[in-house]
């Protein structure tokens, strides 16, 4: 298993000794990075860290000074509406008789993270009519602290959080444009892979409700 898929595409190029032009080799990068968390994430491997350290000198980029410049590139969130925030990165799942959705959303800056709270909530909300389902997530990753806020709307969801975390989430009420918005949030420390460290917990317990 590797971090990403442009590591088995760089690894191809290197198996039929094909060179990499600097255009390719930046996009390559940029894909690992994004993908890795810069090397953070828990799916990230040895050999995708060494696929993109060669790729940005073949594209000439200091590639951690790249990263936090494509990073807060990507995290700038003022243009975007809630829905277009919700569902940049949105996958559904299902466990046992169970159908939960999961938006993640990632940045460098805490404040802006914390000020989406009651946008998400409301929208998560709406997305439980829109996609049909029991319960919605968002997880605001911080990838300079390494944790997540994850929010949590939808029948039982505050169940399932303590089943599969171990811990108590706190109960919330927000004011949006007039509407009140209730949800659960939990501090996840040290998760920030939705595959690998938040689907796995919500799907062996939410098998068993």
């Amino acid at each position: 298993p590797l971090g990403c898929t442009s590591t088995i595409v760089y690894l191809m190029y290197q198996e039929n000794k094909v060179e990499i032009d600097p255009q390719t080799a930046g996009l390559m990068m940029s894909a690992i990075i994004s993908d890795t968390l810069l090397f953070r994430s828990p799916t990230c491997t040895k050999t995708d860290e060494m696929a993109a350290r060669a790729l940005a000198e073949i594209a000439g980029v200091d590639i951690e000074k790249y990263a936090m410049e494509m990073f807060s590139a990507a995290s700038d969130l003022k243009q975007k509406t809630d829905r277009e925030i919700f569902y940049q990165d949105f996958k559904t799942f299902t466990a046992g008789d169970i159908h939960f959705g999961v938006s993640q959303v990632s940045s460098l800056n805490e404040e802006e993270l914390l000020s989406l709270k009651p946008r998400l909530f409301h929208f998560a909300k709406e997305a439980l009519g829109e996609e049909n389902l029991d319960m919605a997530f968002v997880m605001l990753t911080n990838i300079l602290k390494q944790d997540t806020l994850l929010l949590a709307v939808g029948h039982r969801a505050e169940t399932l959080i303590q089943n599969a975390f171990l811990l108590e989430p706190k109960k919330e009420s927000f004011d949006f444009s007039g509407e009140e918005v209730e949800g659960y949030t939990a501090v996840l420390e040290n998760v920030v892979s939705r595959k690998k460290q938040l689907i796995p917990p919500l799907s062996l317990y939410g098998e068993q409700m």
